[in-house]
Order: C-alpha cells, then sequence, then structure tokens
C-alpha cells in the first residue's frame, strides 16, 4: 500500500486575499513532487514521479497525497518522503539560502540521509545541485504567499508527529546562475584521516586529504572490509591513524568569485589498509 503524504496549512480565519492559499498549496505540492524527483534522480531511479489527490481535509485544508504506480516502490517512497522532512528540519532555523555554498550543504544532508536509508548494494546518492536550487526556489514562492501566524505542516500516514515548514526561510539565490562551474572526475589512491567519530551503523564517513586539504564525507563501498571493521576484527581507527585508500570523487570548481572548490559524490572502493600514526603528524596536517 503506498505511503500517503499530508500537506497541512493553518490559515488565518478571514484572511484578505484567500485565493493566495490554494495557490501556496500548489506550490508546495509542486515542490514536494519536484524534490521527490531530484531524489529519484540521484540514485538512478527511472522514474517520473508524480502525486495523485487522495482527498482534502477542511479546517486546516489538508492535502492528502499518494504517488502514482510508475516505477516508484514503497520503499524509495518513503525514503524520499523522510530525506524531504529532513531539509525541512534543517532550514527550521534559518532565515535565507542564498549562495551555492549554501545549497551544496543541504545536498550532502539529503545525500548523507539517504545513503543511511538505502541498502548497501545500491548506487551511492548524488544529488543534483541546481535541480534542488530551482526546488528550493518553489518552496520559497509558496512560502511568500503565507501571512503571518499561518503554519504548514508535512506528514505522512507512517510518521509519529508532523514536521513544520519554517515559512519565514527564503531563497535568495538565482537558480538558473547557480552550479555552472566545471565538474572532473578523480579516480586514484590516497591517505585520509577520519575527521568525526566513527559511527560503525553508517557507511558514511568524512575524511580529510592531507595532499589536497579538502575535507568532505565519503561512502564506503568496500563492503567486505567495513563488515569486518564494524564486526570488531579491525581495531578502531584513532584520531592519528590514516586510511589508506583507492577513491573516487567528482571535482567542482564553480565559477571565478562564486565560491569554493568543492569535493562531491566521493566512494571509498578499496581499503588497503590503515596506517597507524602518531599525534605531531595529525597536528601538523590539521594545523594544531
Amino acid at each position: 500500500m503506498n505511503s500517503e503524504l499530508a500537506i497541512s496549512i493553518d490559515y488565518n480565519k478571514e484572511r484578505t486575499n484567500p485565493a493566495q492559499i490554494f495557490e501556496a498549496m500548489g506550490l508546495y505540492i509542486n515542490a514536494y513532487r519536484d524534490l521527490c524527483q531530484v531524489l529519484a534522480n540521484s540514485v538512478e531511479l527511472k522514474a517520473d514521479f508524480e502525486f495523485q489527490l487522495n482527498g482534502i481535509e477542511k479546517g486546516s485544508i489538508i492535502s492528502k497525497l499518494s504517488r502514482l504506480r510508475n516505477g516508484v516502490d514503497d520503499f524509495f517512497e518513503q525514503s524520499f518522503y523522510k530525506s524531504g522532512m529532513a531539509l525541512f528540519d534543517e532550514l527550521s532555523d534559518e532565515c535565507q539560502t542564498e549562495s551555492e555554498e549554501d545549497v551544496e550543504g543541504l545536498a550532502v544532508t539529503l545525500e548523507n540521509r539517504l545513503a543511511d536509508e538505502m541498502p548497501g548494494n545500491l548506487v551511492a546518492p548524488h544529488v543534483d545541485r541546481q535541480g534542488l536550487a530551482f526546488v528550493l526556489n518553489k518552496f520559497s514562492l509558496a512560502n511568500k504567499k503565507m501571512q503571518s501566524g499561518e503554519t504548514v505542516e508535512v506528514f505522512t500516514s507512517e510518521a509519529d508527529k508532523p514536521h513544520s515548514i519554517n515559512t519565514s526561510w527564503s531563497f535568495t539565490g538565482d537558480a538558473a546562475k547557480m552550479f555552472l562551474g566545471k565538474t572532473e572526475i578523480f579516480e586514484g589512491r590516497d591517505k585520509l584521516f577520519a575527521m568525526i567519530q566513527v559511527n560503525e551503523g553508517n557507511s558514511v564517513w568524512t575524511f580529510k586529504s592531507p595532499a589536497t586539504q579538502q575535507k568532505f564525507p565519503a561512502k564506503i563501498t568496500h563492503k567486505e572490509w567495513l563488515e569486518r571493521y564494524q564486526g570488531g576484527l579491525i581495531p578502531a581507527i584513532g584520531p592519528f591513524d590514516m586510511l589508506d585508500a583507492e577513491l573516487s570523487y567528482v571535482i567542482y570548481t564553480p565559477p571565478e568569485g562564486k565560491g569554493r572548490v568543492q569535493i562531491r559524490n566521493a566512494k571509498i572502493n578499496n581499503v588497503l589498509g590503515v596506517l597507524r600514526g602518531g599525534n605531531s603528524d595529525k597536528q601538523n596536517v590539521l594545523g594544531l
């Protein structure tokens, strides 16, 4: 059975320009649809994501939606809904999103969330940054139609609680002019420090390369090594140890003045070993 997504608008009674409520609802529905499509594309799912309307409730306006059966199964549908709600949570304390770096941070959050949800044998998620920027712009247009005191919530039939959309947040960038830089593929070998406490339930870790001075998240696709590490067969990686690995990633270089070089869609394809190091080496690398 399809998971059901509900969008609820609690509007001011006797508000002026009531048509804006219905315009906002349409924008929220289309923005969520487009977000789910971006997420479907990120895992190379060949399907068009579309909603069908199951019903509308009065009081607050609540639109109940489910996706059409067009190649997106229930597992992916629920994963996309959860990731969308994680995006709203990420924006809950933000006033605006305006730069490529802002969008990049949100894209990485979505990729990590999806990676946690996806089976290990699937492709590592890679979110289209410009596509995400257009989605954010659509959510922002919907927010602009809301008045002070009105609230918007999103929830599913499986969720314990609704997630609020921060209607004060806005997207102030120009999506059409974002992410027009150049990309290139790196495939090779590097020695990496693990920058955070390793979460043994998660195949996405954060690393820093002394060679490039870049910090980036990477999915460990070398499943045999990861299972041995998580099973305690390989001693824990300490703060001064390095992972010797073969990896691949996309290097994105933005246009001049539009931000910094970014590493995206990084994968640890083959762990060759763990180099157990001393404190001084890492202190020098990290500038401590």
